[in-house]
């Protein structure tokens, strides 16, 4: 019996000794532990550098590898180094990879990467890329590339691109390229391009182009050309071209062409050209109107097309139809229909008429 109990006593130290004559590379951070296992394989408990199996220790330093379930009580030292394939679970547990499941009660930290299912209780963050499912309270942060299915409690930020459902309870930012689903309570924000479907409970913004269905309670906002549906509470506005249907509350704002249709509560403007539909209940004001046009003041500088207005207004060629209540064009070649009827290429008496005006 005492003989057995010696051996018992021995064997942590006799694994440990067989461990220690693997070749290893050079380790900055001690790395004492307890081993009930063979050449890595089996249970380390403490500052293991390579395990495959279950690895148990206060403060990883210096990891280099676990390949099974990986269970810390506190945070890593720094800098972050080696690679968890598996379960990693504690308080705060961080290394350079995560490839599998990583649970913090506080946080999860990834130098690099962490990819399939990463959950904080406060944050998931990689300095590098998320990929996979990543789920926080507060904030999921990568400072690379997200990837996959991001929620937050409060904001969802990736400083290069993100891709996929991405959802935060205030703010979702890319400060890059934003593809995919985008929903945030307040602000959805790409500092280029936004693709897909964008959600906001204040404003969408795109600081380069807005592409598919875009959503703000308050505006939606293209720093350059929307393509698709957009739809704001006040405004909606494309600093370049609109091509679809743009939708504002109070305006819809393009300061190059809209194609498609334009609906504003007060007004629907087009600097350059509208092609298509603008209906508003004050005014459509465009530079070229190409289509169909409604509005209690219709303003214009060229008229292909149909407006129904209180005052339609061209102060250049109007080739079609004008309707409302006083219609005046500097040029007309068509008919115009109201009260009072200007046609300011007609001669004498036929230059302003009720009811029917007309040159051809």
């Amino acid at each position: 019996m005492p003989r057995l109990a010696l051996t018992l006593l021995l064997i942590p130290t006799i694994l440990l000794a067989q461990e220690d004559s693997t070749p290893r590379p050079r380790h900055r951070a001690g790395h004492w532990h307890i081993a009930l296992a063979y050449r890595d394989n089996g249970i380390t408990i403490g500052n293991a550098a390579r395990t495959n199996g279950i690895r148990i220790n206060a403060i990883d330093d210096d990891l280099d590898l676990v390949n099974g379930v990986n269970l810390t009580l506190w945070r890593p030292r720094e800098p972050l180094s080696g690679t968890v394939n598996g379960l990693a679970v504690g308080l705060g547990p961080g290394a350079q990879h995560f490839n599998g499941i990583a649970v913090g009660l506080a946080a999860v930290v990834a130098e690099r990467r962490a990819r399939w299912i990463t959950v904080g209780g406060l944050a998931a963050v990689s300095n590098d890329k998320l990929e996979g499912l990543s789920v926080s309270g507060l904030g999921t942060v990568a400072n690379g590339d997200i990837a996959g299915i991001a929620l937050a409690g409060l904001g969802t930020v990736a400083n290069r691109d993100a891709r996929g459902l991405i959802v935060a309870g205030l703010g979702t930012v890319a400060n890059r390229d934003l593809s995919g689903i985008a929903i945030a309570g307040l602000g959805t924000v790409a500092n280029r391009n936004l693709t897909g479907i964008g959600v906001s409970g204040l404003g969408t913004v795109a600081n380069g182009s807005l592409g598919g269905f875009s959503f703000g309670g308050l505006a939606t906002v293209a720093n350059r050309n929307l393509t698709g549906i957009g739809i704001g509470g006040l405004a909606t506005v494309a600093n370049g071209n609109t091509t679809g249907l743009s939708v504002g509350g109070l305006a819809s704002v393009t300061n190059g062409t809209l194609k498609g249709v334009g609906l504003g509560g007060l007004a629907v403007v087009a600097n350059e050209q509208l092609r298509g539909i603008g209906i508003a209940g004050y005014t459509v004001d465009s530079r070229s109107i190409r289509g169909w046009t409604t509005a209690l003041y219709v303003k214009t500088r060229e008229l292909h097309g149909v407006s129904v207005g209180a005052y339609n207004r061209v102060r250049g060629p109007q080739r079609g139809l004008s309707i409302g209540i006083y219609n005046s064009a500097r040029v007309l070649n068509g008919l115009q229909l109201g009260v009072l009827n200007r046609a300011q290429n007609n001669r004498g008496i036929w230059r302003i008429l009720p009811l029917v005006n007309a040159h051809f």
